[in-house]
């Protein structure tokens, strides 16, 4: 029987601010998680991720023969969630863009049984959340700063242009969990293709 799996996932230094719960079925990938991540908090998904399970260090797997431990890593687009082993209120962390990182903190909150396999079209989804998102080229301590100097002015005095074509204003505030499911599974494709087609 197929199973729902539930994550919280948390900015690092913003866990109160920019968060999400994710529903996801076990049949998935751990690169499938990684892909929901950054589909969900705002990326442009074109650096490099790894997800840290207890000792093991899941890699998005492009070109890995060009990083000096690739032969420690594992392949997130080969592991499926299930063969995790997970257990309530294991922690995971994922790592993005490591000249400007930004880190997803995880927690496992359960799992329910799918009793109809239809239903698994409707995963994953965003159940509940804040803080619409990150930006690209802009660590999480720096992310940090303008989210603190937003609450302090009392409105978003932050513009951002790197990869985004257009100059744009950044308002961690304004996130709509109702839009972000509309086109979460359109993005997550996006992503995918990016990361796993040649």
């Amino acid at each position: 029987m197929n199973k729902v799996l539930k994550f919280r996932v948390e900015i690092e230094g913003l866990e109160n601010k920019i968060w999400r719960v994710i529903e996801i079925t076990d049949r998935m990938t751990v690169a499938d998680l990684a892909y929901t991540i950054l589909a969900t908090f705002n990326s442009l998904a074109y650096h490099l991720y790894e997800i840290y399970y207890k000792e093991d260090k899941y890699h998005c797997w492009i070109h890995p023969k060009d990083l000096p431990d690739y032969s420690q890593l594992k392949n997130a687009v080969a592991t499926r969630l299930k063969n995790l082993g997970l257990k309530e209120n294991d922690t995971m962390h994922m790592d993005y863009d490591f000249g400007s990182q930004t880190t997803f903190n995880i927690v496992f909150l359960g799992q329910e049984e799918l009793e109809n396999y239809k239903d698994a079209k409707k995963y994953p989804c965003i159940i509940e959340g804040e803080g619409l998102g990150m930006l690209d080229d802009m660590s999480c301590y720096e992310l940090k700063e303008v989210v603190l100097e937003t609450d302090n002015l009392g409105y978003s005095n932050c513009y951002f242009t790197p990869g985004y074509r257009t100059n744009k204003k950044y308002d961690y505030r304004k996130y709509n969990i109702k839009t972000d499911n509309k086109n979460l599974k359109g993005l997550i494709l996006l992503i995918k293709n990016g990361y796993e087609v040649k």
